[in-house]
């Protein structure tokens, strides 16, 4: 097992650094960016915004109210109870985020003839295959990003600080029971970075995009994103990672290219601790 993944990630390491090395030297090109100006107005935001925080308010305090009967050992025991919490904050998210997109469908209004930005030449079209683009840009994140959270600990170490890894990564390497298990693969793969996505992505950056400088834009998300999982270790990291997948989706036009990457980039990291290497 352990050599698999050691084989794996060095294949990952190198395709990542051949094509960092191909976009450098211009021998792969970077296209315009094909994200288009949402044109949503500030109050219509505001309302959406206010959904998806509420839903990650309230759905926790739903789940305490369960008793025994519905949530079986999660009740008592005190990681899945964790894990139950941190799934209902996600789906509150997520349900939010889908209320927000119903109201927005219906309040819906035509583009205005001239967009927010002062070019009027509608964007280039996204990318037809979003799986290729994700794949691509978790390969490219992997050497980046691990370089930074490097560079990040040393500079930790040598403040003085304590580093704790998160509660998550704890979990995945200590985890016996197989629903326990199978319930925080779904959770960290396919749950978290749909809903990351949608409210970071697909809503915060795409509402700044052309509404304020881009270094604004591409920062504020990340820095939330970063700063919602609670962890000096992963804080930098986390907002690099949080820069790289806005950078991808404003290049594609479409949401499930950083979705595919944040997904492959979570399993990546759980199959590196469940192997016995750090993350």
């Amino acid at each position: 097992m352990l050599t698999l993944i050691i084989i794996l990630e060095v294949a990952v390491w190198l395709a990542g650094l051949a094509l960092l090395g191909a976009i450098f030297t211009g021998r792969l090109k970077v296209g315009a960016a094909s994200l288009a100006a949402w044109n949503v107005s500030v109050e219509d935001f505001a309302l959406c915004l206010l959904l998806v925080v509420g839903g990650g308010l309230v759905m926790p305090h739903v789940v305490t109210h369960l008793g025994k009967e519905v949530l079986g050992p999660a009740a008592s025991d005190g990681d899945w109870w964790f894990v139950v919490q941190g799934a209902a904050f996600q789906l509150g998210l997520l349900g939010g985020a889908s209320l927000a997109a119903l109201y927005l469908l219906i309040r819906r209004k035509p583009a205005p003839a001239a967009a927010l930005s002062d070019d009027l030449a509608p964007p280039p079209a996204p990318v037809r295959n979003p799986l290729f683009a994700g794949i691509a840009t978790f390969v490219i994140a992997i050497p980046v990003i691990t370089a930074i959270g490097l560079m990040w600990k040393t500079i930790i170490n040598t403040l003085g600080l304590s580093i704790d890894e998160q509660d998550m990564v704890g979990m995945f390497r200590d985890v016996a029971d197989p629903a326990r298990w199978a319930f925080m693969m779904v959770l960290a793969v396919v749950i978290a970075p749909v809903t990351e996505e949608l409210v970071f992505r697909a809503g915060l950056f795409r509402y700044l995009h052309k509404r304020v400088p881009h270094t604004f834009a591409l920062t504020l998300p990340a820095l939330a994103f970063a700063l919602l999982h609670g962890n000096l270790a992963a804080f930098l990291p986390l907002f690099a990672l949080g820069v790289f997948f806005a950078v991808a989706y404003e290049q594609t036009g479409r949401i499930a290219v950083p979705m595919i990457a944040h997904a492959l980039f979570n399993l990546h990291t759980i199959l590196l601790v469940m192997a016995g290497v750090s993350a």
